[in-house]
């Protein structure tokens, strides 16, 4: 049997009458054609354990959030969510790797990346306080810089705090920090159409409009049917043409 199939972010409208709220939830594609979901908290954090739901249900009641990049960090337990008997497992022979050890090993990686993800988060946190604070301003800058540049121990999962820290940034008037981080997320997954749009957005931010468009299409050749990429790519063509653009010529790759 094939391993559950992690497909992203999802959400249905609930609480408000006009369904302006929404459930998130982690969701994955199980071998049986039915979904799994694991209902998350304001931070992306699972609140709950996952629960199965047929085909049907899952096309009435939830939809895709491909502008939010989170994703676990443990493997699915689908124990409780099988029905019958469950396959049967060879021992392994004296050469062939543990199954059980490859699962430890992972899950320890999970922990050990979460682990360091909390506390770049908090030193985020921190130096975007002192960034308000005129006289710790470039201390912070500094701090940031150090940040966007770590590499110890950063794994691919990282990809979804980096983004989180350049969208805070840009949406705090600091594009050209926003911009390291951007990049930062480009390096961990660079087939990754969001990391291109994203990056995209604070490029045209900065007024570097034929960047923001290489980027862009880029995206849209990584995910032809997102329609939200066509009209990011006319809305840095009309901001180009309302300013000066301060791109230099891109190198041929």
């Amino acid at each position: 049997m094939r391993p559950p199939k992690y497909l992203g972010v999802y959400s249905f409208a609930s609480g408000k009458a006009d369904g302006s709220r929404k459930t998130l939830f982690f969701v994955w594609e199980l071998a049986s054609q039915e979904y799994a979901v694991q209902q998350l908290d304001t931070a992306f954090q699972p609140m709950s354990t996952p629960e199965r739901v047929s085909a049907a249900d899952f096309a009435a009641r939830f939809r895709s959030e491909p502008s939010i990049l989170a994703m676990p960090v443990t493997m699915l337990d689908i124990s409780h969510l099988t029905d019958g008997p469950q396959p049967q497992i060879s021992t392994p022979g004296p050469h062939d790797p543990d199954p059980e050890d490859a699962r430890v090993r992972a899950l320890e990686a999970a922990r050990r990346a979460k682990q360091i993800e909390s506390g770049l988060r908090e030193s985020f946190r921190k130096a975007l306080l002192r960034l308000k604070r005129p006289r710790e301003r470039q201390a912070a800058i500094l701090a940031l810089e150090q940040l966007a540049a770590s590499r110890d121990n950063i794994m691919p999962t990282h990809k979804h705090m980096f983004r989180d820290f350049g969208v805070k940034l840009r949406k705090s008037s600091q594009p050209e920090l926003a911009l390291l981080f951007g990049k930062r997320v480009l390096e961990l997954a660079p087939e990754d159409d969001h990391a291109h749009f994203n990056l995209a957005r604070i490029l045209c931010a900065l007024k570097f409009y034929d960047e923001a468009a290489a980027h862009i299409h880029m995206a849209m050749r990584l995910d032809a049917d997102e329609t939200l990429y066509p009209r990011m790519l006319a809305q840095i063509s009309k901001e180009k043409q309302l300013r000066p653009d301060k791109s230099l010529p891109l190198r041929a790759h």
